[in-house]
């Protein structure tokens, strides 16, 4: 994995402290950011789309997390029959119009930022072992 690759990996990381935050001050404040909805909405393309054929639109709409490293990453952290669950919960953010149950479906949903970020954080702290090689030459 090049400097390149770790530092989508880094940049991944951050995104997903953003959107956790803004996941916090949601449950904790009962405030929406604006940091909130456009990177849920891309996670959702990005969950929904997993499998099928890609086409520009749905890259667009995955936005940064349609990168190829970030997907990755998600996929890890996220088991083929928990991903139904993890999209209904996170529509439930954006749509719920009662404050308890978007605040539930939100603490679901930084349980799951979380691991993503860790899981980021982890790639971007231990390179593969070509990469380790190459750079001990």
């Amino acid at each position: 994995m090049g400097a390149e690759s770790r530092g989508k990996y880094l940049i991944f990381a951050l995104r997903i402290r953003k959107l956790t935050d803004a996941l916090i001050a949601l449950v904790e404040e009962g405030r929406e950011t604006p940091d909130l909805d456009e990177p849920l909405k891309e996670v959702l393309a990005s969950l929904e789309d997993a499998g099928k054929p890609t086409s520009v639109q749905s890259l667009r709409q995955r936005g940064s997390f349609g990168h190829y490293e970030n997907v990755v990453t998600i996929d890890e952290v996220v088991k083929a029959q928990d991903k139904a669950a993890l999209v209904q919960k996170l529509n439930t953010v954006i749509t719920s119009n009662t404050e308890d149950e978007r605040k539930s479906s939100a603490l679901d949903a930084i349980s799951f930022f979380d691991a993503l970020e860790s899981r980021a954080l982890y790639h971007y702290n231990h390179p593969s072992p070509a990469q380790r090689f190459v750079a001990s030459k």
